[in-house]
């Protein structure tokens, strides 16, 4: 019953996390914290293989379709991003060290809740300020901070790194979209790395793990392929939806 939920959830979550940007996690995290059957690593590690499983089909579906691509700048911003993804990983563990499970979460659900909800706020400004950073240590930089709060929080960083894309490289949100799965890769990649590496995978459902990558490559696919079809305006409408719903879900977690 619960790899069913939990295959729904993560096609869902995967679909929009490439439709929009959002990568997943951001989506999977929350509501599985929620259902409450595993515990907060085991949920963190979930998410972290199927958004990784989402990053990869969904950039090979925008390659298929000649979407452009500025692999140089990925690159660039993911070398931050890897770097503040193994970061973030060892905060986790320590974090887990000091604080049991539930209040962890809680810590979690607060601080994304926030900043999700600043990122909302922010994409629909009318008048927004942006930046256009060009200097590699800079676009590092960027990359480092997305890595280590994606990485702490489980969440892969999607509206997080939409909001920065826009915030500090002036993109559209359609582009900001392609570029957060791309740089989501990364972060994903190290932070899967690090934790097999450090010998803290935790216990898991082989069965769960393979529908949640089997999903979660579906939803990309689905997702970039959404993505391509749709304008900007349709981008920011569903992804403030989006977000502002999973704010309030992560907000509920955070007291409960």
């Amino acid at each position: 019953m619960y790899d069913l939920i939990y295959s729904l959830i993560i096609f869902f979550a995967t679909f929009l996390g490439a439709f929009v940007g959002l990568g997943g996690g951001v989506i999977i995290k929350p509501l599985l914290d929620l259902i409450g059957h595993d515990s907060i690593a085991t949920v963190n590690f979930i998410s972290a293989f199927a958004v990784f499983s989402m990053s990869i089909s969904s950039t090979i579906k925008h390659i298929k379709a000649k979407t452009k691509i500025d692999f140089k700048f990925i690159i660039t911003l993911s070398i931050g991003s890897v770097a503040g993804g193994i970061a973030g990983s060892r905060l986790f563990d320590y974090m887990l060290t000091i604080f049991d499970n539930t209040d962890l979460k809680r810590i979690q659900g607060i601080i994304l809740g926030i900043l999700l909800i600043i990122s909302v706020i922010y994409i629909n400004l009318k008048k927004r300020k942006s930046f256009h950073v060009k200097n590699p240590i800079g676009i590092i930089v960027v990359g480092l901070s997305l890595g280590l709060t994606a990485s702490f929080l489980g969440v892969g960083g999607g509206p997080i790194n939409v909001a920065f894309l826009v915030l500090f490289f002036s993109m559209s949100m359609k582009d900001s979209a392609v570029y957060s799965v791309g740089v989501i890769f990364f972060s994903q990649i190290s932070k899967l790395i690090t934790t097999a590496v450090t010998n803290s995978i935790p216990e898991f459902n082989y069965l769960t793990l393979i529908l949640a990558v089997a999903t979660a490559v579906i939803g990309g696919i689905l997702g970039a392929r959404m993505n391509k079809k749709s304008n900007e305006k349709t981008i920011k409408t569903v992804f403030t939806i989006v977000v502002a719903c999973v704010a309030g879900v992560n907000l509920c977690n955070a007291v409960i």
